[in-house]
């Protein structure tokens, strides 16, 4: 076997939650909404900030031809569904990275922090509410109007 070392850059292990978050339901790792220039700003933002945060120790080979697993945690920021138990979410969601990493890396996930920063579909379309009173009254409305009674 030819000698050499494996390095896996952060924006992997990013990559990595990045699609592990997007085969679960009810959580999303992007904050942003809309398309106004304050979220295309906080986009921009983000960018440059991340909000996956990802601490690493490479795999190490010793002297001996001892191999040392690499080690690996994450801090994410999400936002949650509206109405989701979000302890079970945020439990689903780091079982899920742990299985992605374990089955693409050679790392051990010592952490997953999660920051849940917000919570997302609350405003839902209210029907307006109609009394059975209203309801009998608006027969009778139309009856007595003068287009009605023409």
């Amino acid at each position: 076997m030819i000698q050499g070392k494996t390095i896996i850059s952060d924006e992997v292990f990013v990559d990595i939650v990045r699609a592990a978050a997007q085969d679960l339901g009810h959580v999303t790792l992007s904050l942003n909404e809309g398309s106004s220039l304050f979220s295309l700003a906080k986009r921009v933002t983000d960018k440059m900030v991340p909000q996956i945060s990802v601490r690493k120790s490479d795999t190490t080979v010793d002297e001996n031809g001892t191999v040392t697993k690499g080690h690996v945690s994450f801090e994410l920021k999400v936002a949650v569904e509206y109405g989701s138990n979000i302890p079970e979410v945020v439990e689903n969601l780091r079982q899920a990275i742990v299985k992605e990493v374990a089955a693409l890396t050679d790392f051990y996930v010592d952490s997953v922090d999660v920051v849940v920063a917000r919570l997302v579909n609350i405003q839902k379309e209210a029907a307006p509410l109609v009394t059975e009173q209203e309801k009998a009254a608006v027969p009778e409305a139309e009856k007595e109007s003068p287009a009605a009674q023409e």
